[in-house]
Formats: structure tokens, sequence, C-alpha cells
């Protein structure tokens, strides 16, 4: 069995890969004025239409406060449109505006070509086992 030094090493080391494809992410990100945060907004939204602000931000890990402003900004961009939720009159349920999908649409590919080169060589079940196995070491981290 590896030792506990040895996982963290290889754990800070897939990390500092990811870090460095995010880098490259956010330049293509700057072209298009938006944040690593915008984007994941939209790309919730792009794969699950209609939700509420807390929702998204479920979604993505953050706190519904945090993407109030990126929501709003998004908003009168015109990349996401907003429809009053008729199930909570406090509650907007937003969507990607057809301008925000044919982004969303436009830089998709981009993005999945980093992550299909991070995970080249590594079968479904292998992909699987690597998600299962990180989201353990999440779960594990959050009781400390």
């Amino acid at each position: 069995m590896p030792s506990s030094q040895y996982l963290f090493h290889l754990v800070t080391q897939v990390h500092r890969t990811r870090k460095a494809a995010i880098a490259q992410q956010a330049e293509l990100l700057k072209k298009h004025e938006l944040s690593p945060l915008d984007w994941a907004i939209l790309l919730s939204l792009h794969g699950n239409p209609g939700q509420s602000q807390a929702a998204v931000a479920r979604s993505i890990g953050r706190a519904p406060s945090n993407v109030r402003h990126p929501i709003e900004t998004l908003y009168r961009r015109g990349l996401i449109q907003r429809e009053p939720d008729a199930d909570d009159r406090r509650a907007n349920l937003t969507f990607l505006s057809p301008k925000g999908d044919k982004l969303a649409n436009a830089l998709r590919p981009t993005f999945e070509n980093v992550d299909h080169t991070l995970l080249k060589g590594l079968s479904a079940k292998d992909q699987e086992d690597l998600e299962r196995l990180l989201q353990a070491i999440i779960e594990n981290g959050n009781k400390l």
C-alpha cells in the first residue's frame, strides 16, 4: 500500500495539472468576457435548464449569495433568461437564452477536449473508479 505522503504527492500533482488546464480555459473565457464561475453557471444551466439561483449554486458547489451577482451580470448580457417560479413567487427559474446556448455550444468542445486529454488512456470503468475514489476523499476531508 502506498504511503499517505505518496498519495498526497499524487493528488497534489493532479491538482497542479488541473490548475494548468483551468488556466488555459480561463484564457479562452477571457476572450468571451467570462470568468470560470460564469462558465460554471452557463454549463449548469446548459445541462439542467430551469433551475433556481439556489439550485445553480448547489450544482456548482457555491453558496447562493456567491452566484447572485454573476447571474445578474449574465442576465444583463443576454446570456440567460429568468422566469418566475410558479411554485415559489420569491424565486426565479433560470435558463440559457438562445445567445447563451449558442455560446455554451461553441465553447463546450474546447473544454471537453481538455478533459479528454487529461483522462486519455483511462477506460470508462477507470474513470468511474477515479470519480468514486476522489468523491470518497472529498467526503473524508469534509469530516476533518
